[in-house]
């Protein structure tokens, strides 16, 4: 199979997206040839059977709020004949979608989406009706009833994300990790360390805040948030590391009794499957993960307000090393891993493929 790969980032050193890379290389392992499509290239592979071609931020020298992305649709379609791509996969850059679908449809070239979030746009609308499937982790990470949307799960890359050989002993530590933004309600962490440093019992815990400031909005609220560290007086326990790499990010898991997530995304946040595939415990609110944990409910956030998320941290605290590794990391392999991610959505492309 030839495939067309539409993505954001071609980064391993990238703070959020580095598994856009993994997938990339995973899908050219399995197929004849693979043609990235990408807005934001980085360090890479340079792979013998993979091409690599850069969106222009100014296609034609014209800013893309004017439209400059609809005129590099012609640049696609000689690519897309020249590569003799059989089917195109989206992966989270779902817009192309619709933007490229002349071209597709021209061209007779089918179109796997991958999306992955709670929100429902006019835009996410127009990308179901031009894509010929779309593929998404959980049911809450594609909100609009259709008989085009397969649930796959997610590709949580198991051979980086595993059990650290440095694990350090007596954890104190708790870690969010995760693009510092309003949604993942970072305010709330805070306020459970100030009742956890409060206790005796819990006074030595602290915070690592693991994640990327990606919008203007983003800096002015870790500027927020670092008003409140100081007015609750925590400076020396909650501390920002900004973006890691995420061949890093295994080292923090293995130094930490427990992972943090209080998002309200309505998706399945890879950096939860990430923890547990590096044997980590977590305790989150996200909603997409309630079913998910139906045999874990202490990983579960029932009541969002700090007190009580204090008292489940407490409760972690108590019987840190209980969960072993191996056990958590089932929850990712061979359902939520980056081979069979990859594999599932091969099957989709061949199955659109299909006359």
């Amino acid at each position: 199979m030839r495939i067309l790969l539409i993505n954001f980032e071609m980064n391993e050193d990238s703070g959020v997206l580095a598994w856009q890379a993994h997938v990339a290389y995973s899908l050219a392992q399995k197929s004849e040839f693979v043609l990235v499509l990408t807005e934001k290239p980085g360090r890479y592979e340079k792979l013998s059977n993979m091409e690599v071609e850069v969106v222009p931020k100014r296609p034609y020298g014209i800013p893309r709020k004017l439209g400059s992305r609809w005129l590099f649709a012609l640049n696609v379609a000689l690519l897309c004949r020249r590569h003799r791509i059989d089917a195109c996969f989206i992966h989270m850059n779902y817009t192309w979608s619709y933007v490229l679908y002349p071209v597709f449809k021209l061209l007779g070239i089918p179109v796997l989406t991958w999306y992955a979030h709670g929100r429902v746009s006019n835009a996410l609308r127009a990308t179901l009706f031009c894509s010929s499937r779309v593929v998404t982790s959980t049911p809450e990470g594609f909100r609009i009833r259709s008989p085009k949307v397969r649930v796959i799960g997610q590709g949580i890359n198991t051979s980086l994300f595993k059990p650290s050989v440095e694990e350090k002993a007596g954890k104190h530590d708790l870690i969010y990790v995760g693009r510092v933004s309003r949604r993942k309600r970072i305010e709330l962490l805070i306020s459970v360390m100030q009742l956890l440093t409060a206790d005796p019992h819990t006074s030595r815990i602290k915070l690592k805040i693991i994640g990327p400031l990606l919008t203007g909005d983003d800096i002015i609220y870790e500027r927020e948030l670092r008003s409140q560290i100081t007015r609750f007086a925590l400076q020396d326990k909650i501390e920002f590391y900004g973006s890691v790499p995420s061949d890093k990010i295994p080292l923090f898991y293995a130094s930490v009794f427990l992972h943090l997530n209080v998002s309200k995304t309505g998706s399945m946040d890879k950096t939860v499957l990430e923890s547990l595939a590096c044997g980590c415990p977590v305790l989150t609110s996200n909603e997409a993960f309630f079913d998910f944990f139906k045999q874990y409910p202490d990983f579960i956030i029932t009541n969002d307000q700090p007190a009580a998320i204090a008292e489940q941290v407490i409760a972690h605290y108590n019987r840190k090393g209980t969960y072993p590794a191996g056990a958590l990391r089932k929850f990712v392999e061979g359902k939520n891993d980056l081979y069979s991610y990859t594999d599932k959505i091969l099957t989709n492309l061949s199955e659109i493929m299909a006359p």
